[in-house]
């Protein structure tokens, strides 16, 4: 029983840089203070030489943790699909018929106002070409086909620019990806 615990303590602890990092900290200052108490400042340097040797892998270990969750943390609301049309991020939603993209998204970089009013107008205008939740997703969304219905009922030149942006740098590259590795 105290074995299983230990190993499981153990494998634990080698997922949890941060954690190897304090307990080897802490051997560290026992190993410092009875140095320190007996040598004064000898000791603390004659210390500095195991503390060293003893959180040196830790602390990489976990600044290279730090630095990963940094730069994965801010793109995980956006499912590993980051674009932005003049400045302004456009999630998408890949699913094995279609590519959705975020509704709130898409009328804030048309500069549409976005309510409950809105979104019911939507819905029944362009729901039965794919105005709503896709499955597994929370946000209402528009599918590619009524994207475009909705983008060729509009004339303004943002409406324009938003839909050649959206056809060259997003769609294109969609469907390029799921004829190359369709979905199994």
């Amino acid at each position: 029983m105290l074995r299983e615990a230990w190993q499981a303590f153990e494998a634990w602890l080698a997922d949890h840089s941060w954690a190897q990092l304090i307990l080897r900290l802490l051997l560290a200052a026992l190993i410092a203070w009875p140095l320190v108490r007996w040598q004064g400042l000898v000791g603390l340097v004659l210390a500095l030489v195991p503390m060293a040797a003893l959180i040196a892998v830790p602390l990489t270990l976990s600044g290279f943790d730090l630095l990963r969750w940094l730069r994965k943390g801010h793109l995980k609301r956006w499912n590993g699909r980051w674009y932005a049309f003049h400045g302004i991020q456009i999630r998408l939603f890949e699913l094995p018929d279609h590519t959705w993209l975020c509704a709130d998204d898409v009328f804030r970089a048309l500069g549409e106002p976005v309510d409950g009013v809105v979104h019911e107008r939507f819905r029944n205008q362009f729901g039965a070409l794919g105005y709503r939740e896709p499955p597994g997703e929370t946000l209402v969304c528009f599918s590619e086909a009524a994207l475009r219905r909705y983008l060729s009922l509009r004339s303004d030149a943002r409406s324009r620019e938003f839909a050649r942006w959206l056809e060259r740098d997003v769609l294109f590259a969609h469907e390029k990806r799921r004829r190359e590795a369709p979905f199994s």
